[in-house]
């Protein structure tokens, strides 16, 4: 939350002042912020909004009283949101931060940030017990997660129901920013355990998830880690699970699908290598031909192997290594072959279902084939 001394650099002009004060002290004597400075703020970034840039020239800038007094019309717009919500100190333990863009396929692309994790909850000098929480951050409050990322943060948030098994945090218009702090939170496996239990990945497609917050945890082994592209040009991830039940003689013998196929953020994939053990909170659903499928949500490493990291040529990496004639000798057909199969994997993976996910997993599993769902990320869609 802002310094007190804020409004001290920052003043309101006068008139605005005037208008903007009863809802300072009611925000004040509410305890959402403890003096002036959060409003202040407010409407300096209000004022330099480029949004609203040419609308405050058009009123004779920011000098004059028509433009001061439309952006305290939008200053009130929002303190009277604010003003309706109870704000909440909320300490962070930041477990995923997802970047989307939703929507694209259907005309109405929106920028959108989930955030999972766990969260110790303070309402002034009450402390709640460790929780789980997701934030969802629509269009414009996306941003104030541009700078985000696993670990420890404090932020003032509203929520509607404190009994919730998982908190559904939501931003303070204009007042909610993420600050880094030290805290001491609980394993994040022990929560995920104390407030869900394993399933079986056999038994996932008798029970489906019936919203998008109807979640799953399975305690699995990744049998293939990899970030793809969709046909709209988005990345992401996809991660393929086994755990005991899918490897059974009886399982193997019957020919089913013997891995779950599941959608993720690229962070997640490129998080856990081949053979590594993960718990992973999930959704599912049945897709048609392609059969069970999940959105895997969080995934919190229990055994870790690092994924492989990428060659890099001896000639980048500074050893010029032995020069071989036959390099100068190659022929130009060779390397046209050599070129060619590249475009076609990528137009292939970004088109169809195929991908590098299926063909590892013939190589390194012999006749053990999953019925993949379709390379695309229209399932995050469900969000909106």
């Amino acid at each position: 939350m802002p310094s007190k001394t804020a409004s001290k650099t920052k003043k309101l002009p006068k008139n605005v002042q005037s208008r903007l004060q009863p809802y300072i002290d009611r925000g004040v004597q509410n305890g959402i912020f403890v003096d002036d400075s959060p409003v202040v703020d407010l409407f300096s970034r209000k004022a330099n909004d480029p949004n609203l840039r040419e609308t405050i020239q058009a009123l004779g800038g920011m000098k004059s009283p028509a433009a001061q007094g439309f952006v305290t019309d939008c200053v009130l717009t929002d303190l009277s949101n604010i003003l309706r919500q109870k704000s909440y100190t909320a300490h962070m333990d930041v477990w995923e931060v997802a970047h989307r863009t939703v929507g694209i396929a259907k005309g109405n692309p929106r920028p959108v940030c989930f955030i999972y994790g766990q969260a110790v909850i303070e309402d002034g000098d009450a402390t709640m017990e460790a929780a789980m929480f997701s934030m969802s951050l629509w269009d414009d409050d996306a941003a104030i997660a541009d700078d985000l990322v696993r670990g420890s943060w404090k932020a003032a948030v509203s929520c509607r129901n404190l009994d919730a098994e998982m908190l559904d945090l939501r931003p303070l218009t204009g007042l909610t920013a993420f600050n880094e702090e030290e805290y001491d939170h609980s394993p994040a496996e022990d929560v995920l355990r104390n407030l869900y239990d394993v399933t079986d990945i056999a038994e996932l497609e008798d029970d489906i998830s019936r919203t998008p917050r109807d979640y799953r945890l399975v305690e699995a082994t990744v049998s293939y880690a990899g970030v793809q592209t969709s046909r709209t040009g988005n990345q992401f991830g996809k991660v393929l699970l086994k755990d005991e039940s899918t490897m059974t003689m009886d399982a193997i013998e019957s020919g089913e699908n013997l891995m779950l196929n599941c959608i993720t953020t690229p962070d997640i994939a490129s998080r856990y290598g081949r053979y590594s053990r993960i718990l992973a909170l999930i959704t599912t659903k049945v897709n048609g031909e392609y059969g069970l499928s999940a959105n895997l949500e969080i995934a919190v490493g229990l055994v870790v192997v690092e994924p492989p990291k990428p060659e890099v040529p001896e000639a980048v990496a500074g050893d010029d290594g032995a020069d071989d004639a036959a390099d100068y000798f190659a022929d130009d057909d060779d390397e046209e072959t050599q070129d060619s199969p590249v475009e076609e994997t990528v137009e292939e993976t970004a088109t169809d279902g195929s991908n590098e996910a299926e063909s590892e997993t013939e190589t390194a599993e012999g006749s053990d084939k999953s019925h993949e769902a379709p390379s695309t990320d229209d399932d995050w869609d469900d969000w909106e």
